[in-house]
């Protein structure tokens, strides 16, 4: 999944690029061909091959600025939409969407700032009418980006310096809950009663004081919970089912990676093992069976997952269900 999610980003972003090239390079050649075609300011200057033309290239010659402008000013708009394009796909490996949906458009705005000022060389403005729109913008996109700028900077310095990680209880400016996520523009807690979360600028989390709970110290090996969820009440032998469930600490509801579960058959005499597989990151597992007799008495088989426990973890054993086993017709 995280190889196809790659393709489609590294693909966003081969258009992105493609579409600001074709756009500068169109603009390039529609103005050196306009300025070809129109840019004579009289019939003697006009050349041989166009004098057939030259009543219609005098009566647009005066307007060739504004031509010229309006190209600039319609590619320039296409590519500056195209780069924030490209902004955007990038914040996303780094902030959630209304993030880098912020960033793109304070792109934007820059990016027509720029634009503008480029517009007055296109009129022959001089330089200090330029640079006072270009100081203009810059104003514009200082104060707008003020406050989300310093959140960002103020986010990056938490993801960097880790004061507190996934888990900690803390408190920040009298709001007490533990934390969750940590985004470029927020910290993100969940409400000691579970019931909501707070939102905590990255700001305000930099300049404020914070206060950790320390957390329990954990005397192992400690208690654990296996889950099995409902397999098929029936199957037809030969067909393979997929066991999955969770193994999580019973205090915490930690997630236990990377132990093994084992699928086994309750028998009289002993349990017969059926399969077996590892939890995941999230202690998730996911055990594929292929259906087929275990009891020469009956056809059912009674399933439950176990985890045999290690020196950091106790055993557990899951609940027990039943599942029916039907011959191919």
């Amino acid at each position: 999944m995280d190889s196809s999610i790659d393709n489609t980003k590294d693909k966003s972003v081969s258009r992105q690029s493609a579409k600001v090239t074709l756009y500068i390079v169109l603009l390039i050649i529609l103005l050196s061909l306009m300025n070809f075609l129109f840019g004579w300011a009289s019939y003697e200057d006009i050349p041989s091959i166009l004098q057939p033309y030259s009543p219609i290239i005098l009566l647009i010659h005066p307007y060739l600025t504004y031509i010229q402008a309006a190209l600039v000013f319609g590619f320039g708009y296409l590519a500056v939409n195209a780069i924030s394009g490209l902004v955007y796909v990038y914040m996303r490996e780094v902030a959630d969407h209304p993030t880098a949906a912020t960033v793109k458009t304070l792109a934007r705005i820059s990016g027509m700032a720029v634009l503008l000022s480029l517009m007055t060389s296109v009129f022959n403005v001089n330089p200090a009418a330029a640079l006072t729109v270009g100081s203009f913008g810059g104003l514009v996109v200082g104060f707008a980006t003020q406050s989300i700028l310093s959140n960002v900077v103020a986010g990056v310095f938490l993801l960097l310096s880790r004061p507190f990680t996934y888990g900690d209880v803390i408190t920040v400016k009298g709001q007490t809950g533990t934390v969750k996520q940590i985004k470029l523009m927020h910290l993100v807690l969940e409400s000691e009663d579970e019931k909501g979360e707070i939102l905590i600028p990255s700001g305000t989390v930099v300049a404020e004081i914070i206060r950790r709970k320390k957390p329990l110290a954990k005397h192992k090996p400690l208690e654990t919970i296996i889950v099995l969820e409902q397999p098929p009440e029936t199957a037809v032998k030969g067909v393979i089912i997929k066991f999955t469930g969770r193994l999580v600490e019973t205090e915490t509801h930690d997630p236990i990676p990377d132990k093994p579960v084992k699928i086994f058959d309750i028998d009289i005499e002993r349990d017969d093992l059926l399969a077996s597989g590892i939890t995941k990151r999230d202690g998730r597992y996911i055990i594929q069976w292929t259906a087929k007799k275990t009891d020469r008495w009956d056809n059912t088989a009674e399933i439950h997952a176990r985890f045999e426990g290690d020196d950091a973890y106790k055993p557990s054993e899951s609940n027990k269900y039943t599942i029916t086993l039907r011959d191919k017709k």
